[in-house]
């Protein structure tokens, strides 16, 4: 029989569908290339178990833990994520700490996170996706991320996040200085040349990068209002109502968050002098973490909103100085958790 006849022009197109399909579906879920699936093992097999635990943070997926505003990889022996990069790979995660403009609108961040992606983490793992997790400005920059490249997000975390929007923020763009204030738009102009000149000395000291800045887009991004605007355009996982959560997952991608409302945590840190008295200064007495309302905090599935840690306490800044909870245990029950699901 000819083979070649005895296949119809309909059903060549149909298989060549199959496969291309088959393919690309392939090429979406590839992991890491030192990726351990999960397995629950059998009480007596001490060989999966000793595995699986070697292997308790090896998520599917890379980790790409994205900084916040001001944020940087590394500067001297301060870490912006101090300590959890390489707690989480002692657990065979593959981890990423990019940089990104220090002082700039979520936009142009996530478009630099999305370059960085593309161009080191996937080549470099051999992995498909990244789980994101972001602290603080990280948050929405990931979200971005998600909702305009989503073949390459597994999920998203927010630390601490504004997602709607930051008191501070608003404080500084119409509360220290009213908008009908005829030196309003010298005070913006100052405000804005002195953070984004600020933001390149953190870039460069943190990288040698002379990213761009943009000091007054980067606080209007993260106002109540700049939020509303961005949250328009991304919703995924958006609260359904005030101050709870929102959809656990959206288009495949799986979205959480934890948050906090700690003040002083540890005498020994100053930095958190600084987020209780900003706290206390331009909350108009509501639970905060200093910068970022509890409420606002919150996105997709909410873990826990309470932790007693302030703003900076949630990327373990500064030193691991967080007080009895330690940051570290947090995210590694995360990661173990990504890994429970398979991403």
């Amino acid at each position: 029989m000819n083979i070649r006849k005895a296949i119809t022009p309909k059903e060549s197109i149909t298989a060549i569908t199959f496969i291309t399909a088959l393919v690309a579906g392939n090429a979406i879920a590839s992991s890491h290339d030192d990726y351990v699936s999960f397995e629950d093992c059998s009480w007596w097999d001490f060989t999966c178990k000793n595995e699986q635990s070697d292997n308790r943070y090896n998520t599917q997926y890379p980790i790409v833990l994205v900084h916040g505003l001001s944020g940087f990889e590394q500067i001297l022996f301060v870490e912006y994520f101090h300590g959890i990069p390489s707690e989480l790979r002692d657990g065979n995660a593959k981890v990423y700490t990019p940089n990104l403009s220090s002082w700039n609108g979520i936009e142009v961040r996530g478009e630099q996170l999305v370059d960085y992606i593309q161009n080191h983490v996937l080549p470099d793992s051999g992995a498909s996706k990244v789980n994101l997790i972001g602290h603080s400005m990280g948050s929405p920059t990931s979200r971005y991320v998600a909702s305009v490249y989503p073949e390459i997000v597994a999920s998203v975390t927010s630390v601490h996040g504004a997602n709607s929007g930051s008191h501070f923020s608003d404080f500084m763009m119409y509360q220290l200085l009213p908008e009908d204030s005829p030196l309003y738009d010298l005070y913006i102009d100052i405000t804005d040349g002195l953070l984004s000149t600020f933001g390149s000395i953190i870039d460069f000291l943190s990288s040698g990068e002379h990213y761009e800045q943009d000091a007054f887009q980067a606080t209007w991004d993260l106002s109540s209002e700049g939020a509303a605007a961005f949250n328009e355009k991304y919703p995924e996982g958006q609260p359904t109502s005030d101050c709870s959560s929102g959809a656990e997952e959206v288009n495949g991608i799986r979205y959480y968050s934890w948050g906090g409302i700690g003040g002083i945590t540890n005498i020994f840190d100053p930095l958190d002098y600084a987020m209780t008295f900003i706290g206390q200064a331009t909350a108009n007495g509501a639970d905060t973490d200093g910068l970022v309302g509890r409420c606002e905090q919150m996105w997709g599935n909410v873990l826990r909103d309470d932790y007693n840690h302030n703003h900076t306490d949630g990327s373990n800044l500064l030193f691991g100085m967080t007080g009895f909870t330690d940051a570290k245990d947090i995210y590694e029950n995360h990661a173990n958790r990504l890994r429970s699901i398979g991403l």
